[in-house]
């Protein structure tokens, strides 16, 4: 598996360092500074030329770099939210809240370990079958019901339960009154009447920055999308 990595400035050092590190057991992993602002014909060059088969894209502050890299490239992107101004949030919000159809997973600074560790687990999860972790003590909550039969809609893929420690949990359903439990690629899910609190935000953050790699609040296109992007890698990277 080729990896290429990009963070938006040399002084992040102290997160690609021991990122480039965590990856290394995964594949090659190749590292470049280039900022969406700063060096945007740099960063269509990497995307458009490197031939990885996963992108990891982090900044701090607007962190715009992830979602370009994203709109570059059809291949899987994770994106690293630094700790430039409150505690990573304004980071974290620009990289999870993409648009639909241009999804990146979302990881906190200080959760970078857990992008090697869905990439290890993902090789050997079946490609039929979707395992995902929810409270199964809120299948009742409108939102856990809808977006289970989306999912099993949209990906063509049996969507199935599973315990948070069986090794083929993909990842998890997680609603605003619980932490999450699996370190995968995890979506929150909330009434649509939710999003309107700034409040709700804070909550997301702070799952976020528990566990796990995410997509937007809701949004269960680009969940499904995401997981269409690593399966498609699975098959170029290590078949």
């Amino acid at each position: 598996m080729k990896i290429q990595v990009m963070f938006g400035s040399a002084s992040d050092e102290r997160v690609f360092g021991p990122l480039c590190h965590s990856l290394e057991k995964c594949g090659e992993v190749k590292m470049e500074v280039a900022s969406a602002h700063r060096h945007p014909d740099r960063v269509r060059e990497i995307v458009t030329t490197c031939g990885a088969d996963v992108f990891v894209a982090g900044a701090g502050l607007a962190a715009h770099l992830p979602g370009v890299v994203a709109s570059l490239t059809a291949k899987p992107v994770f994106g690293v939210a630094v700790n430039g101004a409150f505690a990573g949030l304004d980071s974290f919000l620009s990289i999870v809240q993409m648009p639909k159809g241009v999804p990146v997973m979302a990881v906190t600074e200080e959760n970078y370990k857990n992008i090697s560790d869905l990439l290890l687990r993902w090789k050997n999860l079946p490609e039929d079958k979707i395992y995902l972790h929810w409270n199964r003590s809120l299948e009742s909550y409108s939102p856990i019901q809808k977006s289970l039969e989306d999912i099993q809609k949209d990906s063509g893929a049996e969507v199935l339960w599973c315990s948070h420690t069986d090794e083929k949990c993909l990842g998890e359903i997680v609603s605003p009154w619980e932490l999450p439990k699996v370190v995968g690629l995890n979506l929150f899910l909330c009434e649509k009447e939710q999003l309107t609190s700034s409040n709700l935000a804070l909550d997301f953050f702070a799952k976020a920055r528990h566990s796990g790699a995410w997509v937007g609040a809701n949004n269960i296109g680009n969940f499904v999308l995401q997981w269409k992007k690593l399966s498609e890698m699975r098959k170029s990277a290590w078949n």
